[in-house]
């Protein structure tokens, strides 16, 4: 009985050894032919997933490349060519040859006009890619390809530059300056986009109105210019917004590029004379008024020729029946307080001199503004700017000019050096960073401080940079 009983308990080992060989064999076959080839499709897959990737980024690289060389050339035909070149050779740049054994890498860039005031460029590339473990299913490769469109947005540009005589101390920024404005210019496309160049002091000029021809003209008149006067801040801003009204284009990008190193001091108005005044018979007196330290001068030329003056401490002309027995004619610019009697609320363009959410508080003097404190002079000075971004900015009409209209006007700012005024600079270009913005109002845009004479190249650059995101 106990050998029967030992004698029956030998299969069930035998059993147990057949079992674990069974699932060796299965185990095996299930790398084989599961683990394996599923091991192969995840890096041929993974291959095409990174190649895919290199070449959209390569090809979206190209067109934005693309789209800003469209600035080079002399007309449209040579910016599209220089484009589609540019695009081309930024691919090649971004894709490298023979990237994971990738093999037929092409590339073609179409630029077009595609509206009025809109031009694209369209960058299709293509690249073989060849399997390591999907031939083993016949297949030996895929071609992977990629299409990008870029657009960019013809541009109009007014240049409100500063050119007060505080660019002149040192360290000297004048020149810097001009030079930075110079590389700017060249950033955009004749015969599409629009530049013109406005520069201020105590008065403000159009020195070139907006053309699409500008290259030549703005650059030679910012390499001549003379840094001279005072800072009429919103003055050279409203006229900069008349330019780009008058222009009209609104499905083109339309910008003020306003610049300055200092604070505002001094406003253009209708000033009211004085009783008593030897020239009180005569009507009010169009000027811009100012100060330097502590000094109150008036009033200064204000329409000065298309080209630059020597200085801008010219007095207004005089008609024989208007104001040569004005004692700030006949005694010298600082006798103005003796003959205007003070500052109206609002400018000679609209612009309030106190308006609601003023900037900075200011002292009234009769139906105006006390014109005897520098400090209130730069006061209202400064609320005149701020007043005239917001208005600018919301489109509001010109009523010396039809009351014409402009919206979706954007600023963009550049401030210099240690003097001016951020907050102001943020609230004239309604930059995003600045919170609270009592007058915040139409497209937000960009202020970039630059610390001295050497950032300017750079600051002037990173708003051109951003002009161009925008143009997309």
């Amino acid at each position: 009985m106990f050998a029967s009983c030992f004698r029956a308990g030998a299969p069930p080992a035998r059993n147990q050894r057949a079992r674990r060989g069974f699932v060796l064999v299965t185990a095996a076959g299930i790398v084989l032919l599961v683990l394996l080839p599923a091991i192969g499709v995840a890096i041929d897959l993974g291959m095409m997933y990174l190649v895919q990737m290199r070449l959209s980024a390569a090809s979206d690289a190209a067109a934005l490349a693309g789209a800003r060389a469209l600035s080079r050339g002399v007309d449209d035909a040579a910016q599209r060519a220089n484009a589609e070149a540019t695009a081309n050779t930024y691919f090649h740049a971004n894709f490298p040859a023979g990237y994971f054994a990738s093999t037929n890498a092409h590339v073609s860039s179409v630029a077009a006009i595609d509206s009025a005031y809109m031009r694209s460029i369209t960058t299709t590339s293509s690249v073989d890619l060849p399997f390591l473990f999907l031939r083993a299913l016949r297949l030996n490769q895929t071609t992977l390809r990629a299409t990008v469109k870029s657009t960019r947005r013809d541009v109009n540009i007014m240049i409100v530059m500063d050119r007060s005589g505080s660019l002149n101390t040192a360290p000297a920024a004048c020149a810097p300056l001009k030079a930075a404005a110079v590389n700017f210019v060249e950033k955009f496309s004749e015969g599409r986009d629009n530049v013109g160049l406005i520069t201020f002091a105590t008065g403000s000029r159009v020195d070139v109105a907006l053309t699409p021809t500008f290259k030549t003209t703005v650059e030679s008149t910012l390499n001549h210019l003379v840094c001279d006067g005072a800072t009429n801040s919103a003055q050279g801003l409203w006229q900069g917004y008349q330019q780009l009204a008058g222009l009209a284009q609104t499905g083109a990008l339309n910008v003020i590029v306003f610049f300055t190193d200092g604070l505002p001091t001094a406003v253009t108005e209708s000033f009211p004379i004085k009783a008593g005044s030897p020239c009180a018979t005569h009507t009010d007196k169009l000027g811009a008024l100012s100060f330097g330290g502590n000094t109150i001068y008036g009033l200064y030329r204000w329409d000065a020729p298309a080209q630059p003056l020597a200085t801008d401490q010219a007095v207004l002309s005089t008609p024989a029946n208007c104001c040569n027995s004005c004692r700030f004619v006949t005694n010298g610019l600082t006798q103005v307080t003796t003959d205007v009697s003070n500052a109206p609320l609002t400018d000679h363009w609209g612009n309030s001199l106190n308006p609601a959410n003023a900037y900075k508080s200011v002292t009234t003097s009769g139906t105006g503004l006390s014109i005897t404190s520098a400090t209130n002079i730069e006061h209202f000075s400064t609320n005149a700017a701020d007043h005239a971004g917001l208005r600018i900015r919301r489109g509001d009409p010109d009523p010396l000019n039809s009351n014409r209209t402009l919206t979706g006007v954007t600023i963009f700012s550049i401030g210099l050096g240690a003097v001016v005024d951020d907050v102001l600079l943020k609230r004239i270009a309604n930059d995003r960073t600045l919170t609270p913005n009592l007058v915040a109002a139409g497209n937000p845009g960009l202020y970039v401080w630059a610390a001295n004479a050497t950032e300017l190249d750079l600051a002037f650059t990173r708003v051109a940079s951003e002009m161009l995101r925008l143009a997309r």
